[in-house]
């Protein structure tokens, strides 16, 4: 798998090729009980908004979060916001610059200069930091983390229990392959190793990212999205919109 992997990374006819469905499939056809990366990547990031995101957009308190979404039909990875309502005289890009300038790390990644900058809210792309079905966040605190290990160790316990025996050694063995790899999971994320398989899902996702927000102009009765692709500039590509048309994508 590593060289696999190591050869997608250094051929960039490939890598301008290769989707996130297509490390999907090569995953699944190495590993049948492997997870969906896009499934994974697009959970996490609506949990992420869903837990950590708001923001006071006018005078009101008015609150609004972003949503993810993957089209497979465009190859796209959306993270939008729906929808945001404009007053006034100020134009509608401005609207919109400022609208999401009031989160940061999204509009960072509009900046060429920040494009590398590795986004928390896209972290379940990438499949090897997943234990079970969640991001296990490590405090470098040595006692700490063990018993977040153990009781890892102690949920797989449970949640497998059926596929266990009377064969003690081989029970030991198959807690002995999950502690294993836990364990690379966790000197993974405490030492901040970059893996291939990292690199090469990040190569194969930013391009794809697009940012935008819906906006219902409430003088001229339209309706309108500003769009942004990473790493292009924080001047928005403004176009007309049918909520419908997005549904469908």
């Amino acid at each position: 798998m590593r060289f696999f992997v190591i050869f997608f990374i250094f051929s960039a006819n490939l890598i301008s090729q290769i989707s996130l469905e297509d490390l999907d499939y090569f995953r699944l056809i190495s590993n049948k009980n492997s997870k969906s990366i896009i499934l994974n990547g697009t959970a996490f990031c609506n949990d992420y908004f869903n837990k950590n995101t708001s923001s006071t957009l006018n005078e009101n308190k008015y609150k609004n979060i972003f949503l993810c979404k993957f089209s497979k039909k465009r190859n796209r990875f959306y993270v939008y916001m729906l929808s945001v309502q404009k007053r006034g005289d100020k134009s509608l890009k401005n609207f919109c610059v400022e609208t999401l300038s009031r989160w940061p790390e999204i509009f960072d990644h509009t900046e060429e200069k920040f494009y590398y900058q590795n986004k928390k809210y896209l972290d379940g792309f990438y499949i090897e930091n997943f234990y079970f079905d969640k991001i296990l966040s490590f405090s470098k605190k040595y006692e700490k983390d063990q018993r977040l290990i153990n009781n890892e160790i102690d949920n797989f316990i449970i949640k497998n229990r059926k596929n266990f025996s009377n064969d003690n050694k081989l029970n030991n063995e198959i807690v002995k392959k999950e502690l294993d790899k836990l364990r690379k999971i966790y000197k993974k994320i405490i030492s901040e190793e970059t893996s291939d398989l990292d690199i090469l899902i990040k190569k194969i996702l930013y391009p794809i990212v697009r940012y935008k927000i819906f906006v219902n102009d409430t003088n001229k009765f339209i309706s309108y999205s500003c769009n942004w692709q990473p790493g292009k500039g924080s001047d928005p590509y403004v176009k007309k919109e049918k909520f419908r048309e997005f549904d469908d994508i």
